[in-house]
């Protein structure tokens, strides 16, 4: 890997090269990474330090992307050598397995301003997805490498395994300031992950994406008026053709209770609702959902749903169909605002009637 150089221009209009110097303590470095990981990346919120995984080891930094993807970070003093691409590798195989509720319970316990939900929103100004951990990358911090982990990573990379290494060299100019420059070895997209990824890695697209992709499939206008409709009261995640409307409780975690398929559907607006959340948060009985939902929804398995107890997991029932109108879209948000008007008397969300359904604009692209 290549030698960063570096210079200032002094007042008279001559460049004067920047000396390098060694970063004393691995610490060090780990502390202005936890201070501002956009050294790193921008993209990243970290969400825990010296995790120790339930094999020994433990992980210096675990952050997260704007994807709600797991990324490892790990830090080298000086000289990397090649066994760390095989200890950052055993880390990355026990995140693999974390569930959000443990990704949740690492957040919330080193984050000081509030919960991950809140703590997310706030870094990347968009809600948390529900689905977290989809995929997950791995990224390697030193002053410098050798040329037998330089190799190894290329391979990997190659190999579409997300890993990749980065180096945070330190230099030192005439007046005592520190220098920080970062360099990655493998190229990497706007997000920070290898410009190879992993094919198991998913985009989240924005809500008006799909808006876009719903009106090419001929049911923009019903997504439009789902969209408007619970502005305000439901909290909303973009991931791949569908939407999670999710309800956000007082202790600040949310659940998905209303799913949205931006999806080409010969009767309208493919749509699941998770009955059993909306009667324990929301005090809307199965019978009485049932009435302001079609008369096409059926019965849908809604056990795996991310976020779920083990009680729920064992009696949760959703309901499936699609709208076919914005009556029909009317009918069921209006009720949904309701239910939650009752259950919040207090709230601060919005309790004036939806827009005209029909009336709404297309959004720009």
């Amino acid at each position: 890997m290549q030698r960063v150089r570096l210079w200032k221009v002094a007042s008279d209009g001559a460049p004067l090269e920047i000396s390098g110097s060694g970063i004393n303590l691995e610490e060090r470095l780990e502390d202005w990474l936890a201070a501002d990981i956009s050294i790193l990346d921008p993209g990243l919120l970290v969400i825990g330090r010296q995790v120790r995984t339930d094999h020994g080891g433990v992980i210096d930094l675990l952050c997260l992307d704007s994807a709600g993807d797991c990324v490892v970070v790990e830090l080298k003093k000086g000289q990397t050598p090649r066994e760390v691409v095989a200890q950052v590798l055993d880390y990355a195989s026990w995140v693999q397995g974390l569930s959000p509720k443990k990704i949740e319970e690492i957040a919330n316990g080193y984050l000081r301003d509030g919960p991950l939900a809140r703590e997310f929103l706030n870094k990347f100004d968009v809600e948390m997805p529900s689905e977290l951990n989809s995929a997950h990358r791995c990224l390697v911090v030193a002053e410098s490498i050798d040329a037998s982990t330089e190799r190894i990573v290329r391979y990997l990379a190659a190999m579409r395994v997300p890993l990749n290494v980065a180096t945070v060299q330190h230099f030192s100019d005439g007046d005592n300031r520190s220098i920080l420059a970062q360099v990655y070895l493998v190229e990497t997209d706007e997000d920070g992950a290898p410009s190879r990824p992993s094919p198991t890695r998913r985009t989240r697209p924005k809500l008006n994406d799909l808006q876009e992709q719903a009106y090419a499939n001929g049911v923009g206008e019903l997504y439009a008026q789902v969209r408007a409709g619970v502005r305000g009261i439901l909290a909303a995640s973009a991931y791949i053709d569908r939407v999670f409307y999710q309800l956000r409780r007082e202790d600040g975690s949310v659940r998905t209770v209303l799913i949205v398929r931006a999806i080409s559907c010969d009767d309208g607006l493919r749509a699941t609702v998770h009955a059993t959340r909306l009667e324990s948060h929301l005090g809307m009985e199965l019978e009485q959902l049932i009435g302001y939902l079609p008369s096409n929804f059926q019965d849908e398995d809604v056990t795996g749903w991310p976020g779920s107890a083990e009680s729920e997991r064992k009696s949760a029932k959703g309901l499936s169909g699609s709208f076919q109108s914005s009556q029909e879209v009317d009918k069921f948000v209006n009720a949904l605002r309701k239910a939650i008007d009752r259950t919040r008397p207090s709230s601060t969300h919005a309790t004036s009637p939806s827009p005209a359904f029909g009336q709404t604009p297309r959004p720009d692209a």
